[in-house]
């Protein structure tokens, strides 16, 4: 169907005559006759009864201006949501990352995209580095955030936010004591690390400066998760460690928290896209607003 005829014939309708449209529609009356008749041919259809200078609906001219009524509006729609698609300011951003970034980036990042860009859905699954790069190939997700270092070919990675591991601590543990504590206090403590599902992570970094210290960390428990592994910090079964944005959660129902002075080990959050992939003006806008929130994040810990 020809939505320009359809425009016309519904301003037919509104205006009441052909001369009244033609003025609406800043054309002469003779065209837009032959416009309405060549509609009418198209849908193999009558559209008014004619009676001299008056034109009359028919039954087929009424359900056609109702349902045309919602056709060009959903046209119209359509048409702005492409267009502020386009721009950024509307659709969904599918992210996979790991639970640190659904803790502590994201709630900052959807309340500014909420402010700025309300029209923007954020669909986030959670899981580790292997779910995320899975989920990322097979374009079930359009950008990940990731704790480990990715490298791969097909995956474009960057480093969204840097920041020190800290030591958690049991309640009352003499360590509790010192602002700042060495590697080598750690000797016969008993370590509660998480497992890297993908490349090398915080574990390794603990583990090998252990090493370079002189001793080997004993490791008693190896996990996925950091919030259950803190819990059982705090019912003394060891000692963790865990990226500073964890002190953000600021609860009296988490372990002590300390920096270490020697050596001072990081961590990193990385973003990962698919190299060849075509990222919308949707994606790119969520970048953007994550990178300034991880910004901010950055300096607080630098303080």
């Amino acid at each position: 169907m020809n939505l320009h005829r359809l425009h016309c014939f519904i301003t037919v309708v509104e205006e009441g005559s052909i001369t009244k449209a033609a003025t609406a529609l800043q054309m002469t009356q003779p065209p837009l006759s032959i416009l309405i008749r060549k509609f009418e041919q198209e849908l193999n259809v009558t559209l008014f009864n004619r009676l001299g200078r008056s034109l009359e609906l028919t039954p087929s001219g009424v359900f056609l201006y109702e349902k045309g009524k919602e056709l060009l509006d959903l046209s119209e729609n359509t048409e702005k949501k492409l267009v502020e698609f386009h721009e950024g300011i509307r659709g969904t951003v599918k992210l996979g990352c790991t639970t640190s970034a659904n803790l502590f980036i994201l709630p900052n990042v959807l309340k500014k995209i909420q402010k700025e860009t309300p029209n923007i859905v954020t669909h986030v699954r959670e899981g580790n580095t292997s779910y995320i790069l899975e989920e990322l190939r097979s374009h079930k997700i359009d950008i990940g955030i990731v704790r480990t270092s990715v490298r791969a070919e097909d995956i474009h990675t960057s480093t969204l936010l840097t920041e020190p591991l800290l030591l958690a601590l049991p309640p009352n543990h003499h360590l509790c004591e010192k602002d700042s504590i060495d590697i080598a206090d750690l000797k016969n403590e008993r370590f509660l690390l998480n497992t890297t599902s993908y490349g090398s992570g915080v574990a390794d970094d603990v583990i090998e400066a252990c090493q370079k210290s002189g001793f080997t960390p004993n490791v008693v428990y190896w996990g996925t998760e950091t919030l259950p592994t803190l819990m059982m910090v705090m019912k003394g079964a060891g000692i963790c460690f865990v990226p500073s944005c964890f002190k953000l959660l600021n609860s009296p129902d988490l372990p002590v928290l300390r920096p270490l002075a020697n050596p001072v080990l990081q961590t990193k959050l990385n973003i990962i896209t698919l190299k060849d992939r075509y990222m919308t003006s949707i994606s790119k806008r969520f970048l953007a607003i994550t990178e300034e929130v991880a910004e901010k994040m950055a300096s607080i810990f630098n303080d």
